[in-house]
């Protein structure tokens, strides 16, 4: 079989500016739910050091912030709490002067000047429930024209791993510079709810957020909107949900159930190339020595073709209710002809190269059943590609 060509999961702001008016119209509508009428409010008060209720502010862009991650950055003493705020009140201080991040005309530039935020990021290390995230959203608010909001969906358009924050704010640059001719006009058409104007960097952050549904609800949302949010990928292949933080990626014929935790979640098939399938009329059995086929529960080729989606490497969703560990056993075993309990999905064994497909997969978080992720998982991929995975026959 002739190699596969890989599929890529990094974005441009330039796919989104048909779209970009439209969701900029929707998120600074200040009747509406966003967070735009308050976190995009300048701070009242001090503009040179941060406040307690400056770091409870950056809850409104989704964070869960507490007492607990409040009190020791203002308590007194000179531990690893101090040091952060100390070093974010550096960067406010030192940022406060900088150019706009766009302006900046290449990237060591623009490093060079974010190093006061780059001491704050690393002052996080050693303080619990701090983050370069976390950081990001504080000081964003003081800072709208220099400091990146740095997000989850954010990092998944970009294609950027978690923890690599000098790589995202490298392409981000990149992208505003590369589409200034209609970024910078368009911006310059909205005001924040006190009257400043736009910056470049926060229209940026609001185009690439609300792509697609990213933001169906503010602070407040869910424990299944917000695994929603992280897991759905920007594309459907195997770098974008390495991105989005799924785990696998083994084959899934020879796959080792010990691998696997023992926890209820969501799993994917992937195909990781792009080239046309050969479709078998017969599911063939593939464990070690069997060279038996089975009409059984077999497709027309007609029908597979049919179904097939072109540029995506996801080609089924599942779930588990109790164990993936079990479910994806009993998917392993069905596609061997030793085991006949996992028939949902069953397409994938009759392409020619299933003995290549890889399986992924994603624990639920507490309070989140597997159902509830797959079915949102389902709708997004149907938002992106306009009907279900390939082996997905019902929602």
């Amino acid at each position: 079989m002739a190699p596969c060509g890989t599929l890529h999961g990094m974005h441009s702001l330039r796919e989104l500016r048909g779209r970009a008016s439209a969701r900029l119209d929707a998120y600074t509508d200040t009747a509406g739910l966003y967070a735009f009428g308050t976190y995009d409010r300048a701070p009242a008060t001090r503009r040179d050091m941060l406040l307690p209720e400056d770091i409870l502010a950056a809850n409104l862009l989704s964070l869960r912030l507490t007492w607990h991650d409040v009190i020791p950055l203002f308590a007194e003493g000179n531990g690893p709490h101090q040091a952060l705020l100390a070093t974010m009140n550096a960067a406010l201080q030192k940022l406060a002067v900088a150019a706009p991040f766009e302006t900046y005309r290449d990237f060591p530039t623009l490093e060079r000047a974010l190093v006061p935020l780059t001491e704050a990021n690393m002052a996080t290390e050693d303080v619990t429930g701090w983050t370069a995230v976390t950081v990001s959203k504080v000081l964003h608010r003081h800072l709208p024209q220099i400091v990146p909001i740095r997000d989850s969906y954010v990092r998944k358009f970009y294609g950027v791993p978690s923890g690599q924050v000098t790589l995202l704010w490298e392409r981000l640059h990149d992208d505003i510079r590369r589409n200034l001719n209609w970024l910078e006009p368009l911006a310059a058409g909205y005001r924040t709810p006190d009257g400043r104007p736009l910056s470049l960097l926060r229209a940026a952050d609001i185009i690439i957020w609300t792509n697609d549904g990213a933001s169906s609800t503010q602070a407040g949302g869910s424990p299944a909107v917000a695994a929603l949010q992280q897991l759905t990928p920007t594309m459907w292949d195997k770098e974008g949900l390495e991105v989005a933080g799924w785990d696998g990626f083994t084959p899934l014929l020879t796959l080792n159930p010990a691998a696997v935790p023992d926890v209820p979640g969501v799993y994917v098939v992937v195909r990781d190339c792009i080239d046309e399938p050969a479709f078998l009329p017969d599911r063939p059995y593939r464990g070690p020595g069997r060279q038996t086929t089975s009409k059984h529960f077999a497709y027309r080729t007609d029908q597979l073709a049919a179904r097939w989606i072109t540029e995506s490497a996801v080609l089924n969703i599942g779930k588990a209710d109790v164990s993936l560990r079990s479910r994806l056993d009993q998917y392993r075993k069905y596609g061997a002809g030793t085991g006949a309990s996992h028939k949902g999905g069953r397409s994938i064994w009759q392409l020619e190269d299933a003995d290549a497909l890889l399986i992924a997969w994603a624990p639920a978080p507490s309070g989140v059943t597997g159902r509830e992720l797959e079915r949102g998982l389902i709708a997004a991929f149907r938002t992106a590609h306009g009907a279900r995975p390939f082996a997905n026959l019902r929602d």
